[in-house]
């Protein structure tokens, strides 16, 4: 009996494990990062613009030919804004929306040979 327990025990800790699955959680932008399904996206909002970051497993995903929307809930008002592939990983939009602390944001993207994502933000 204290065999099975302890093998219970052992079991059991090892599968409380954390996983990552997509690579490293720490924002390499400053932004806040979210897994999905296929990719790891980190969101940096600034007033002027809004950018997303694609990696998958710690390694960068090309953003060529990808597109999504921020739909951004902050300060009582929703904005959404059109997000466009930019230089290597990052995808990049603007619009007229304003940016409070305590921000919420869904990330609609559709990336290339991952298919498509919808993550949530929220932003300090």
């Amino acid at each position: 009996m204290m065999k099975s327990q302890l093998l219970a025990l052992l079991c059991s800790s090892l599968f409380s494990l954390p996983v990552f699955a997509h690579g490293s959680l720490e924002p390499a932008h400053g932004g806040v990062i979210v897994e999905g399904k296929s990719i790891t996206a980190e969101l940096v909002a600034t007033p002027e613009s809004l950018a997303v970051y694609l990696s998958n497993h710690g390694k960068p995903v090309d953003a060529q030919g990808a597109a999504g929307e921020v739909l951004l809930l902050s300060a009582g008002k929703k904005a959404s804004v059109p997000l466009a592939s930019a230089e290597g990983n990052r995808l990049e939009g603007n619009g007229d929306y304003q940016l409070a602390p305590g921000a919420k944001a869904i990330v609609k993207l559709s990336v290339p040979d991952s298919g498509d994502e919808q993550l949530r933000f929220s932003l300090p």
